[in-house]
C-alpha cells in the first residue's frame, strides 16, 4: 500500500486524466442536431446504428410540417411543395422522377418510427417545403421564410415560331423538360411567383402557358398545339432571362394556311392580339399557302476610310455592322426572302448611294445597321430611328442617345428618282420617304420592341432627320445596336454570340412586319 501522502496527488492525477479523455473523446461529442426557428431552439436527438448517425423523422415532421403515410416497408413524406418516398433499407429517396442518394439507407425501426441521416435534411426536405432550411454551422440549421422570386414570362408570335420569354427577379437554376404534351420550365431556390403574360400564343403551336404551384417551387407548363414540331431554348443575359422558341413542321412556310385566313395579320409586340381559332383536328395536314419572296436592303453603315464609332479596345462600328448586316441577309434567304447588301466589303458609299440601292431594287423594306456613340457612357441600348421632315425653321432637338451629326442632312440638290408606285412620276430626292413615315414606325416599334427584349430595357424609336433615309421610297428605319462608349454595351457588342443574336433579332421583327404587310 502507498503512503497515504502519495494517495490524494495520485487521485487528483487520475480524475484531471479522465476529465480529460472525457474532453477529447469522440464519443462525448454530441452529434445531435440544432434547428432553429427565429429564436427558438429545437433539438433532434441522434441514434448510433452501424457506425452511422441516424435523426427520427418524426421530429423533422412535426417541426417543420409534414404528413408521414407509412405503407409496409415505404414511407411518404408529404410537404406543402411535393412528396417524397423512402424504403426501408435503401439509401435512395425518390422525387417525382428523379432519385436522391442519401450517405446511409433509410432505417425503419418500428411501425411509424423511421430514420434518416443528416442529408436528408440538406438534399431532399428543402424539395418539399415552402421555407429555407439552411445550415449555419455543424450540426445546427435555420428554418426561415422561404424568399419569393418574381417571373415575367412574355409571348411574342412570330411567322414561324411563338416565343416565351422568362425573366426572373432573382438568378436561380432553371431547368427545361421536354414532356409528351408540354414543356416544364422549373425555377430552383425560391418560392416563385408567377406573371403570366397578357398575349395568347398563337394556339396551333402553343396551346397554352399556365403555372402549376403545386410542384417543388413552382413550375411552368407550355402546352404544346396541334401543329407543335420542336422546340429551341436559349439563355439572354442581362438581365438573366430563359428563351423557350415553339416550331411548327418545317413544311409550315407560314402560318397562314387556307383554312385559317388572316389569323396572323396583327402580329405585334406587347400588344394584345386576336388569337387564331384552335385546330379542330379535322384538317391537320392543310397546306400552307406559298411563301411570296420579298427584298430587303441592309446598309451596313460606314466603312472604307469613315470607321464610324471605335473604342479605345479596338472595336470597329464598321466592321461590327458589316458583320451583322451579312448575317441579316444569310438569315433572310433561309427564310425564302432576299436580301441586298450596300456594301459586302470594307469600302466608303456616300449617303445618295447607300438610299440609291434600295430604290433601284424596289425594296420592301429598308435597313440601315449602325452601332451609337455618346459623350456621356451611361446611354445604352438599342435605339431604333425614323427620318423626320422638319418645318421651316423647325430648330433641330437632339436627343441624349443620339451618337453625331454625322446623320442629319445636309441640303441635298434637287436630285430626281422614280417612285415605286408610280414610273412616269418624279419626285424631289429628299421626299421619298414622306409617303412612308407611318408604315416606318411600324417597322421601327417592331424592331425596337425585340430589340429591348433582347436587351432587356426599354428604349424607345427615336425621330430625327437622317440623309440616308430621306430618299428611300419603302418602309425604311436607321438601327442603333447598342453604344460602344457604355462599357456594358461594349462587352456585348464585341462578342460574336451576341452579334448573332442581334441579327436573329432584327430578322424576327422584319418577319414578322412582312406577314403583317405582304407585298402585292
Amino acid at each position: 500500500m502507498l503512503p497515504r501522502r502519495f494517495t490524494i496527488p495520485l487521485l487528483t492525477y487520475w480524475l484531471s486524466a479522465c476529465c480529460l479523455f472525457c474532453l477529447v473523446s469522440p464519443a462525448a461529442v454530441s452529434e445531435d442536431l440544432e434547428v432553429w426557428i427565429g429564436q427558438s431552439k429545437r433539438t433532434i436527438n441522434s441514434l448510433q446504428r452501424e457506425n452511422q448517425t441516424y435523426y427520427p423523422l418524426e421530429d423533422f415532421a412535426e417541426i417543420i410540417g409534414l404528413e408521414l403515410l407509412e405503407s409496409g416497408d415505404i414511407l411518404t413524406v408529404e410537404g406543402p411543395r411535393g412528396k417524397l418516398q423512402l424504403v426501408d433499407g435503401r439509401p435512395l429517396v425518390s422525387f417525382e422522377a428523379e432519385y436522391i442518394l442519401l450517405s446511409a439507407p433509410a432505417w425503419k425501426k418500428g411501425s411509424k418510427d423511421w430514420y434518416v441521416s443528416e442529408d436528408f435534411l440538406t438534399w431532399a426536405l428543402p424539395l418539399v417545403i415552402n421555407r429555407r432550411l439552411e445550415k449555419v454551422s455543424e450540426k445546427r440549421y435555420q428554418l426561415q421564410g422561404l424568399p419569393e422570386n418574381q417571373v415575367q414570362v412574355r409571348v411574342n408570335n412570330y411567322p414561324d415560331h411563338v416565343r416565351v420569354v422568362f425573366q426572373a427577379s432573382r438568378n436561380a437554376p432553371i431547368r427545361v423538360r421536354d414532356f409528351e404534351t408540354y414543356i416544364q420550365i422549373a425555377f430552383d431556390e425560391f418560392l416563385v411567383q408567377p406573371e403570366l403574360p397578357a398575349i395568347s400564343p398563337d394556339r396551333r403551336l402553343v396551346s397554352s402557358v399556365d403555372f402549376d404551384s403545386s410542384n417543388v417551387y413552382g413550375t411552368f407548363h407550355i402546352h404544346k398545339g396541334d401543329l407543335y414540331y420542336n422546340f429551341q431554348e436559349f439563355t439572354l443575359t442581362n438581365p438573366d432571362r430563359k428563351v423557350i422558341d415553339v416550331y411548327g413542321p418545317p413544311s409550315m412556310s407560314d402560318l397562314r394556311s387556307d383554312n385559317q385566313p388572316g389569323s396572323l395579320e396583327r402580329l405585334t409586340f406587347g400588344v394584345s392580339t386576336p388569337s387564331p381559332p384552335p385546330n379542330t383536328g379535322r384538317e391537320t395536314s392543310a397546306p400552307s399557302q406559298p411563301r411570296l419572296q420579298q427584298l430587303i436592303t441592309i446598309d451596313p453603315g460606314h466603312g472604307g476610310k469613315d470607321f464610324g464609332v471605335h473604342s479605345p479596345q479596338g472595336i470597329v462600328e464598321k466592321n461590327v455592322t458589316l458583320r451583322v448586316a451579312m448575317r441579316i441577309e444569310s438569315l433572310l434567304t433561309e427564310m425564302g426572302h432576299r436580301g441586298i447588301l450596300t456594301r459586302t466589303r470594307d469600302v466608303q458609299l456616300a449617303v445618295e448611294q447607300r438610299g440609291s440601292v434600295g430604290n433601284y431594287y424596289s425594296s420592301q423594306v429598308y435597313l440601315s445597321i449602325h452601332v451609337g456613340g455618346s459623350p456621356s457612357s451611361e446611354t445604352r441600348g438599342p435605339v431604333v430611328y425614323l427620318h423626320k421632315y422638319l418645318q421651316d425653321e423647325e430648330p433641330l432637338v437632339m436627343e441624349t442617345n443620339q451618337e453625331a451629326a454625322s446623320f442629319f442632312p445636309r441640303r441635298l440638290p434637287p436630285l430626281l428618282r422614280l417612285p415605286v408606285e408610280n414610273k412616269e412620276e418624279l419626285v424631289s430626292w429628299d421626299e421619298g420617304q414622306e409617303q412612308y413615315l407611318g408604315i416606318s414606325r411600324e417597322l421601327a416599334e417592331l424592331l425596337q420592341g425585340e430589340l429591348n427584349l433582347l436587351w432587356g430595357i426599354e428604349n424607345r424609336v427615336a425621330e430625327i432627320p437622317l440623309a440616308v433615309l430621306a430618299p428611300v421610297t419603302a418602309p425604311a428605319v436607321l438601327i442603333e445596336m447598342g453604344f460602344l462608349t457604355n462599357p456594358e454595351d461594349h462587352d456585348k457588342l464585341s462578342s460574336r454570340d451576341f452579334q448573332e443574336q442581334i441579327a436573329h433579332a432584327i430578322t424576327s421583327a422584319v418577319l414578322a412586319f412582312l406577314v403583317r404587310n405582304p407585298a402585292e
